[in-house]
């Protein structure tokens, strides 16, 4: 029979695994908190070195996979039983960083050791990012955007090694489990030692004085109220040319009146959100012509968000944002290059254009597109200093999606602002730092100022890319390359 001892030990890897999933299920998408992002791991990896090896695995994919259902559920537009599928996959992935720490951390020991599991935790999550239609969607990262001055280490990094250090202490840890008896754990020093640093250069990067920066104002518009998701909505078909074209220009008429508002108050440059302007395909034209004379007559930059319908309706519709200049000049149009899977649009050719203006030079994004780093770090090597993203999100993401662009500012070293129809508003220097929001759906139509500084910097990051990720992927290689050779250095020696 088993003892009292082996039932409580028992009980409580059980209790551990229960912790650890309730914590995963607030550790990211939109529940996230970032204490249960930090424990979570913790708990887990705790109850997965307490197990055999493949039950631990099997356990804790499952608690993974629950937990991906719960984070994420509603915030992407999929049916249950498909997203459910998804969620087990990703469950299943979860948990192998897990299994290979299980394998390989007691055989390596101390600080080598304790660098399985992070190392394999970055390593799946650039990788699943790359082949992922969502991107970075959902990486671990932006939950640590509210951890204070870590964020600050993806203008080195980028968001990888801010992904490393939550894994990291999880493993680091263990150690404490392990022992009952009180003793130095060169793991635990080791991250303490690291992440002091980490924080000592956030602290650096966003409080060190630099020199004053011309700053320029940007508005960002999110959609009135008074106004209709879809322009042709309310319209008796497709065929009713009249009631579409009047409604587009209904559309015109209110965004051009809360611009002209905007440059009275002084905005230098106006940003409309994705989709503002909609229109038929012949449409377009008409508009152009008003967007010139109204960027010519209050002197101002407009990077209007609009979509263009084309007359055969089996066609892809086209989701572009264009500028325009102070002298009424149509600069550049810049097609979304990531439509979200399922949007019936056209893709772009994935190429930032950027302008230089009396304010710096700008460049542009959509949306979706800023979940996808490169985005950023092509707009980056292409010296832009103002990125200006217009956006539409929905309820169930905000401020989620928002946020996360937040760290393209960083990566790159340049201002960012956001404008979105239904969602959140941001705008942010390249530090991060918040200069203004607005929720949309809590002041819908309310226009967003900021004043923005125009000075782009090279970051590290920029420079070089993903460059810790394909660190953290040779070490694991490394690593449990030798834990397979310790382990057959082990046999060997018992025969």
């Amino acid at each position: 029979m088993p003892s009292l001892k082996m039932l409580s030990s028992e009980r409580m890897r059980w209790a551990i695994l229960a912790l650890g999933a309730v914590a995963l299920c607030f550790s990211n998408g939109v529940h996230a908190n970032v204490f249960a992002a930090w424990v979570a791991p913790a708990f887990l990896l705790r109850f997965v070195m307490m197990s055999p090896p493949l039950s631990g695995f099997a356990a804790t994919a499952a608690a993974c996979g629950v937990a991906s259902f719960v984070t994420f559920r509603g915030a992407i537009p999929m049916p249950d039983a498909e997203y459910a599928v998804t969620s087990a996959i990703s469950g299943i992935l979860g948990a192998i960083p897990c299994l290979l720490h299980r394998l390989a951390a007691p055989r390596l020991g101390g600080v080598p050791g304790s660098l399985v599991f992070p190392t394999a935790s970055v390593t799946l999550l650039y990788v699943t990012s790359l082949g992922s239609p969502f991107g970075t969607w959902g990486n671990d990262a932006y939950v640590e955007l509210d951890f204070p001055l870590l964020p600050e280490l993806a203008s080195v990094t980028g968001l990888w090694g801010v992904a490393f250090f939550v894994p990291w202490f999880a493993s680091a840890v263990q150690g404490l489990f392990e022992s009952r008896a009180p003793r130095a754990n060169p793991a635990l020093v080791a991250f303490g030692v690291c992440l002091t640093l980490a924080l000592g250069y956030g602290a650096w990067a966003r409080y060190a004085p630099s020199p004053a920066r011309q700053t320029v104002r940007v508005a960002a518009l999110n959609n009135p109220a008074s106004l209709s998701h879809l322009f042709f909505e309310g319209c008796p078909g497709r065929e009713d040319i009249t009631c579409r074209t009047e409604n587009s220009r209904a559309r015109l008429d209110a965004l051009f009146a809360t611009s002209k508002t905007a440059a009275q108050n002084g905005a230098r440059v106006i940003v409309w959100y994705e989709g503002a302007a909609q229109y038929d395909e012949g449409f377009e034209p008409e508009f152009v012509t008003r967007a010139q004379d109204f960027t010519r007559q209050h002197d101002v930059y407009l990077v209007a968000g609009a979509l263009q319908v084309p007359r055969d309706p089996g066609a892809l519709m086209t989701n572009k944002a264009m500028v325009f200049t102070p002298e009424g000049r149509l600069a550049f149009e810049y097609v979304k290059s990531i439509p979200v899977p399922g949007e019936p649009i056209v893709a772009g050719n994935g190429q930032v254009q950027t302008l230089d203006t009396p304010y710096g030079r700008i460049g542009v994004i959509i949306c979706f597109d800023a979940d996808f780093p490169a985005l950023g770090r092509q707009a980056a090597l292409r010296g832009v200093d103002l990125l200006l993203v217009p956006a539409n999100d929905w309820r169930a993401i905000t401020p989620l999606h928002g946020e996360m662009t937040v760290f393209r500012a960083i990566e790159g070293g340049f201002s960012l602002m956001r404008a979105a129809s239904n969602g959140l508003s941001v705008a942010t220097d390249a530090r991060g730092v918040r200069l203004g929001s607005n929720d949309s759906f809590a002041s819908p139509g309310t226009v967003l100022y900021a004043d923005m500084p125009i000075a782009g910097h090279v970051t590290v990051h920029a420079k070089y890319g993903d460059f810790f990720a394909y660190l953290c992927a040779l070490s694991l290689a490394a690593l449990m390359a030798g834990a397979i050779w310790s382990a057959r250095r082990r046999v060997s020696q018992a025969r």
